[in-house]
């Protein structure tokens, strides 16, 4: 799972990136032009109980990989746009649209209009769709091969995404089929992705009380969003453990920042967590809410998804409250699921399959 912080000169994406990834602040990664990359590990507790149970030697925690791309522009800033983003960040998964509303001046030294911001960061976008899609148009005239079924199919779903695109609007607002939607995969296009829109407020604003423009826009949009006070998060990311948590009582914070964007990117991307284990490792895996065990036993490893027979199931909570795999056995909490299982949240698989 892969999620690009995006975000206008100033807004504080990378503070954030270094918050959530757990960086030191680095003055000279400010405002520079190329990517930054950086794994995570989610925290789940989950993943401690099950090899506790298991008695697993190791743990493998669900992974989440951020990058910090490039600032974006208004387009009067800039003359001339290329598809450079979208080779960078084409494939991620999701986007974060980082929005400034800390100060009372953007990086301009202009007022700042948060809801504003935020409508740039998504016209900037669709440009750069907009551009994709109207070379590739090009191309295909240019090759002469509208007689070819495919290219028809092809020249005319981009016709009708550069439409879409042309009114300003997002691809991923668009009603497509199954096919349209496999078609149009290859070009990454950036508003067919999940977007979460981040509010980096100040810490007298932890609420997002003052920027309640921005917050109707993106409900307006279907965008979830999100409050985190980036600066805030920084200086408490300094503390030790226990000084943290008294400062984040003191905020009325119930968790640090990092948690909450990472489960918000969870939900955005309709992810779920399952788990395998034996007295070697527990992991857990990360997989899209709706998969099956057959898609799962391919997520760990290739052989699994083609010699699958079956997937032994333990939920976790059941887990959990007997506290062994003999005690669930002996409740009944055990089940054998076929390929067409779907995974759920927390379930355990032990997927036997031909070796």
């Amino acid at each position: 799972m892969k999620v690009g912080f995006v975000g206008l000169p100033g807004s504080g994406k990378t503070t954030l990136f270094n918050v959530v990834t757990d960086r030191e602040i680095d003055p000279s990664n400010m405002g520079r032009a190329e990517a930054r990359l950086a794994v995570v590990k989610v925290p789940d507790e989950r993943v401690t109980r099950v090899a506790e149970i298991y008695g697993s030697q190791d743990l493998t925690q669900p992974e989440v990989t951020f990058v910090d791309l490039m600032a974006l522009h208004r387009g009067e800033e800039h003359t001339q746009r290329d598809d450079s983003l979208t080779r960078i960040a084409g494939d991620a998964d999701a986007f974060a649209l980082v929005v400034q509303c800390f100060g009372e001046l953007d990086h301009r030294g202009e007022p700042l209009q948060p809801a504003e911001d935020l409508e740039a960061l998504l016209l900037e976008m669709t440009i750069t769709d907009l551009g994709v899609v109207q070379r590739r148009l090009k191309r295909i005239a240019q090759e002469k091969k509208a007689e070819k079924d495919t290219i028809n199919i092809e020249r005319d779903l981009l016709e009708r995404v550069e439409a879409h695109l042309s009114e300003g609007r997002l691809v991923r607002d668009m009603t497509l089929h199954e096919e349209d939607e496999r078609l149009l995969r290859g070009f990454n296009l950036l508003t067919a992705k999940p977007l979460l829109v981040v509010l980096n407020v100040s810490e007298e604003d932890l609420r997002a009380q003052t920027c309640t423009g921005a917050c109707s826009m993106a409900e307006r949009a279907g965008l979830p969003w999100i409050p985190v006070a980036a600066g805030l998060e920084s200086e408490l990311a300094e503390l030790d453990a226990e000084t943290r948590r008294e400062f984040l009582r003191e905020f009325d914070l119930e968790e640090p920042a990092r948690r909450r964007l990472i489960r918000a990117c969870y939900d955005v991307l309709d992810v779920i967590t399952f788990f395998t284990a034996n007295e070697n490792q527990a992991r857990g895996w990360t997989i899209s809410a709706g998969a099956t065990a057959h898609e799962a036993a391919g997520k760990v490893h290739s052989d699994m998804y083609e010699g699958f027979i079956r997937a032994e199931v333990i939920p976790f909570e059941k887990l959990d409250e007997l506290g062994s795999i003999a005690a669930c056995k002996q409740a009944g909490c055990v089940r054998l699921e076929g390929k067409d299982y779907l995974v759920q949240d927390g379930d355990i698989l032990n997927i036997r399959f031909n070796r």
